[in-house]
C-alpha cells in the first residue's frame, strides 16, 4: 500500500522512496544542474577579461605593424618571419597548410608579377594573453586597386593564436572567413570599430 506524505510517495512498510519518487527526484536534479550550468556559462560569456595595453602595444609593434607593411609590400621574407615554424593556416579557400607548406606558398605567390596596389587594415574584438601565448579575434578590410579600375573591397573575420618565440610575438595559428553562419561579413561589420593605427 502506498501513502502520501507531504506530496511524496513512500512505501508504507519500509518508508523508503518508491521508484516513482526516485525517478522524479532525478529529473528535478537534472533540471537544477542544467540551470546552474546555463547560469555559469552565461556569467563566463558575459564577463570580459581585463585588457592588457602593455602587451597589446608590444604585439602591435612586434607583429602587426610589420605584418601590415610586409603584406602590402609583398615582402615574403619578413612576412614569413612573423609566423612560427609550425604555423597552422586555415581558410575556406585553401584549406589547411602547415609550416613550410604555407610559407613556400607565400614565397611563390609574392614572386608573381603583380602591379596592383593593396592595403590591409583591421581592428580587434577580443585580445587575450597568458604568458607567452595570445589569442585575438578581429575584423579585417582588404582594398586592391588596379590601374584604370575601381578599387575592390573585401572583409573578413579572423582568429589568431600567438606565441612569443625568442622574445618576439609570432602567429602560430591563423583562420579567417568572409561569412559567419552563412551571413556575409561586410563593410558594416568593419565599421563597428576604428581600424588599428599601424602606420609605417
Amino acid at each position: 500500500m502506498l501513502i502520501l506524505v507531504k506530496n511524496y510517495d513512500f512505501n508504507s512498510e519500509s518508508m523508503t522512496p518508491t521508484p516513482y519518487l526516485i525517478q522524479k527526484n532525478k529529473i528535478i536534479m537534472k533540471r537544477i544542474l542544467l540551470t546552474i550550468a546555463i547560469l555559469s556559462y552565461g556569467s563566463i560569456a558575459l564577463s570580459q577579461a581585463p585588457r592588457n595595453p602593455e602587451v597589446e602595444n608590444e604585439v602591435n609593434e612586434q607583429l602587426w605593424k610589420p605584418f601590415k607593411k610586409s603584406w602590402e609590400q609583398r615582402d615574403a621574407k619578413i612576412f614569413n618571419d612573423l609566423h612560427t615554424d609550425d604555423v597552422l593556416r586555415v581558410s575556406k579557400w585553401s584549406g589547411i597548410r602547415i609550416g613550410n607548406e604555407y610559407k613556400d606558398r607565400i614565397i611563390e605567390s609574392y614572386k608573381k608579377p603583380d602591379d596592383r596596389e593593396r592595403s590591409i587594415d583591421f581592428w580587434f574584438e577580443h585580445r587575450f594573453y597568458s604568458g607567452n601565448t595570445g589569442y585575438e579575434i578581429g575584423y579585417l578590410k582588404i582594398v586592391t586597386k588596379e590601374e584604370s579600375k575601381e578599387a575592390r573591397y573585401s572583409y573578413s573575420r579572423f582568429h589568431v593564436v600567438l606565441k612569443k618565440v625568442d622574445g618576439k610575438w609570432k602567429i602560430a595559428q591563423d583562420w579567417d572567413t568572409n561569412n559567419i553562419n552563412g551571413v556575409e561579413v561586410t563593410e558594416a561589420d568593419f565599421a563597428k570599430n576604428m581600424a588599428l593605427d599601424l602606420s609605417y
